[in-house]
């Protein structure tokens, strides 16, 4: 009798398993897809033009400085040589804190959209594993092996595109 019991118990929860219907979603892929996330994206790219032109010529600046001093180093004056690290260290502190600065706006800005579409992932989420009546939503990256037809990333982006 015990062991039809142990039989049982251990039948039961397999049994309920295999009933359960399982989706497997990236999240971060699905989000990237989307076409609200691509926009916001450039957008934000867009926003930053103006930062990454200045490190462009800054960097520029500071390599001419550098390049100077390494071939006219030898026959420049100890001030002429200087005056040029000088130059040279100020341009590096502000491309640095140009940089700094740069980041700060990107991680903001990256922030604030993950912000708006991160209730929209989740709702999109829910949508898709209800229409396709799962029982359970897992993370991609949690997944060492998923079959193909568990993947619902692409749904899940088709559902964000329509909930704009």
């Amino acid at each position: 009798m015990k062991k039809i019991l142990l039989a049982a118990l251990l039948i039961v929860p397999a049994l309920a398993a295999a009933e359960q219907r399982i989706g497997v979603v990236d999240p971060i892929g699905a989000l990237q897809q989307a076409d609200e996330f691509q926009d916001r994206f450039g957008k934000l790219e867009s926003s930053l033009k103006d930062e990454q032109s200045r490190l462009d010529r800054l960097g520029g600046e500071v390599e001419k400085l550098r390049g100077r001093l390494e071939k006219e180093g030898m026959t420049m004056s100890e001030d002429e040589r200087q005056d040029l690290q000088t130059q040279g260290q100020q341009k590096m502190i502000e491309l640095q804190n140009l940089r700094q600065s740069a980041q700060r706006k990107l991680n903001k800005g990256q922030q604030e959209i993950l912000e708006v579409m991160e209730p929209k992932l989740k709702q999109a989420v829910e949508t898709v594993a209800e229409r396709e009546n799962l029982d359970v939503v897992m993370n991609a990256q949690a997944v060492v092996y998923v079959q193909s037809n568990m993947d619902i990333t692409d749904a899940v982006t088709q559902q964000l595109n329509k909930m704009k």
